[in-house]
């Protein structure tokens, strides 16, 4: 049978996490030799040299996704490109809206003079195009000058939106997830989650859903009425909490897609 293919997330999506985030493709890869199957990483390139049975991607840049699409049209792709364009925040904003997802009040709006001003602090500030990948991409504006001030920062280094996304007073719960649900964690700062996770999960869920994703984290708030807000939805986090266990799960999976997309394999794998 031929090999999967791990695509890396490029170091410039990845500052300060590179390793962790390789990390979690080469326990994926253990994970699949465990089973019999083999998982070859590398860079978009190893598409170019590979003709894989599927392919479970990181990687997040333009030429990266172009090479994807191209795989999608014959193979499972976890996450599939779309999915991973998903993830840019204008248009997770947009998708999660459709959707009626449970995201507090958030607005994309320009960083340049002459924008819109009917969205006031106290809100959250976030770059508008890709994931966080520096702590000045998510900012707390208290006041509308800390807003001014942030709104001018993101346009001095080039973000060209930002999305401003009303604050929820609550506990801010991490999340980890498989589409299918075989797995699913939360984390938070006070050690104990504020919810019963079958709550979490159904949030969590809806917002993978309208993105498309199979492998996905982020972030709610549980408000203090007990109600879960999305606050977060990105592809293919770490895991660094749990990695042991999410890499089984991936690799068990992506094993169940390979078996939908050519039944054959069951006697094999089953």
């Amino acid at each position: 049978m031929r090999s999967l293919v791990g695509v890396f997330r490029e170091p410039e999506y990845s500052p300060g996490r590179v390793d962790d985030d390789a990390a979690i493709l080469e326990r994926t890869r253990d994970a699949l030799a465990a089973c019999g199957m083999t998982l070859r990483l590398g860079g978009v390139e190893i598409l170019a040299d590979e003709a894989p049975a599927a392919v479970l991607a990181m990687c997040q840049s333009d030429r990266a996704l172009a090479a994807l699409d191209r795989a999608a049209a014959a193979i499972p792709v976890m996450n599939h490109p779309d999915a991973i364009r998903a993830c840019h925040r204008r248009e997770t904003v947009h998708r999660l809206t459709a959707a009626g997802a449970p995201l507090p009040a958030t607005r994309i709006v320009p960083t340049a003079a002459g924008r819109p001003r009917d969205v006031l602090a106290p809100c959250w500030v976030k770059r508008g195009d890709v994931h966080a990948m520096a702590a000045d991409d998510v900012v707390f504006a208290a006041t509308a000058d800390a807003l001014e001030a942030t709104l001018a920062d993101f346009a001095a280094r080039g973000i060209a939106h930002a999305a401003l996304q009303a604050h929820v007073e609550g506990v801010v719960v991490k999340f980890y997830g498989v589409a299918d649900g075989r797995f699913f964690r939360c984390y938070t700062h006070e050690g104990t989650v504020p919810a019963p996770m079958p709550a979490l999960w159904n949030v969590a869920r809806a917002g993978a859903a309208a993105l498309g994703l199979d492998v996905f984290g982020g972030d709610l708030v549980v408000a203090s009425d007990g109600r879960p807000f999305l606050i977060d939805v990105n592809d293919w986090p770490s895991f660094a909490r749990c990695r042991d266990e999410a890499a089984d799960a991936i690799a068990g999976y992506a094993i169940d897609r390979l078996i939908e997309a050519a039944p054959s394999l069951q006697g094999q794998h089953g």
